[in-house]
């Protein structure tokens, strides 16, 4: 059963950034959210299984989405050229992309994950789509239909409204995801707005949410700045324009919905401060990236913490993890401090996790203390 109270769905990649940043929420606060995961294989593993495992340490025993990281394999030239040489998760993966008999690989595996986790119907293929909407369905945990706006044409995008409709499926969640957006996207909020009207209509029970990505790719130039979150900007006005719609927030944790490969050398010493509205962030170039000492490193992210956190921005009332690896990377403390851009990456993200989920709430009433560990 999906759960309307819900007011954040986060999706969330299979990486070591992702996962520390949601395994150090407060308790609390993972009750609140219900993340999705395309799933894939965890870091070096060999099975999928270790997927999992990583996926209920970060989250416990709560309820979350499970959907296929199809890229994983798609986009692994090394795997399609010579299959047998590859990890035996690429195979487990790919497998489960397999469309036969209306998806029944990953009706199968969805069965044999717990009850608490809830199907996302796939829809590369559409052929026997009514198959599976209703194995899916039979499971009683709900069906979460991704719908990828910018790729998913008007065809096939009615082909599976119309198959809903069709099938009476009535504990549904539509995921309407605009992957990377720009303030371009912003500004057509309106026909988006009317879509959500228009699917409502179609699917009266259904729960929506919205999703997006407007975290940037690229930071060379800049020493510091303030990045507007147009995810939130998007939602808060398709809201607007769907009042009587149960439309759930969503976005990509401020992470990009299609990564980046990096370039030559270490990336500059960077860190994030999430707001609500916005990413505040300083930034320290080395002075030779493809050779950085040990000690210059630990200097610059200890530079650009202290720098946050003497900012007229920063919130000491907010006891969070990431905030408080900030504090440490500010005094540098020790070496489980900010010393590397993933961890820099899973402080953001936890933090930004935090400041969506309580949108509409004061912190200064809220208590975010719980003891953590490194």
């Amino acid at each position: 059963m999906i759960d309307k109270s819900y007011n954040y769905l986060p999706i969330l990649a299979i990486s070591t950034a992702e996962m520390s940043a949601l395994e150090q929420l407060p308790d609390k606060d993972k009750n609140l959210l219900l993340p999705l995961f395309p799933l894939k294989g965890w870091v070096s593993s060999k099975t999928l299984d270790k997927t999992i495992s990583r996926i209920e340490l970060s989250i416990g025993s709560r309820p979350w989405i499970a959907d296929i990281d199809s890229d994983f394999v798609l986009k692994n030239k090394k795997y399609l050229a010579d299959p047998d040489s590859q990890r035996a998760v690429f195979k487990e993966v790919h497998t489960l992309l397999n469309p036969k008999n209306g998806y029944e690989n990953w009706v199968k595996y969805i069965t044999k994950l717990d009850d608490t986790v809830l199907p996302t119907l796939q829809t590369d293929s559409l052929e026997q789509i009514s198959q599976q909407v209703h194995s899916l369905s039979s499971l009683n945990r709900g069906l979460v239909v991704r719908l990828k706006i910018k790729k998913d044409g008007a065809d096939k995008i009615n082909t599976i409204i119309r198959t809903l409709s069709e099938n009476k499926i009535k504990d549904l969640l539509i995921l309407l995801d605009f992957e990377d957006i720009k303030r371009n996207d912003v500004l057509q909020s309106e026909q988006y707005g009317m879509l959500v009207s228009r699917l409502s209509n179609f699917l009266p029970n259904a729960i929506f949410s919205i999703s997006a990505s407007s975290f940037p790719s690229s930071f060379s130039g800049t020493y510091r700045g303030e990045l507007p979150i147009y995810e939130r900007q998007l939602h808060t006005t398709v809201c607007k324009l769907c009042e009587k719609v149960r439309v759930i927030y969503s976005d990509r944790g401020s992470a990009r919905a299609n990564k980046t490969s990096g370039g030559g050398g270490l990336p500059p010493a960077r860190i994030d401060y999430p707001l609500k509205n916005d990413w505040r962030y300083v930034r320290k170039e080395f002075q030779d990236s493809s050779n950085v000492p040990e000690l210059e490193r630990h200097t610059m992210y200890k530079e650009a913490a202290k720098e946050i956190v003497k900012s007229d921005y920063w919130n000491p009332n907010l006891r969070l993890w990431g905030v408080q690896m900030i504090e440490k990377t500010a005094e540098l403390r020790d070496k489980y401090c900010i010393t590397s851009a993933n961890r820099a990456t899973a402080v953001r993200i936890n933090i930004h996790l935090y400041q969506q989920l309580h949108y509409l709430c004061d912190f200064d009433v809220l208590d975010t203390e719980e003891d953590w560990e490194d």
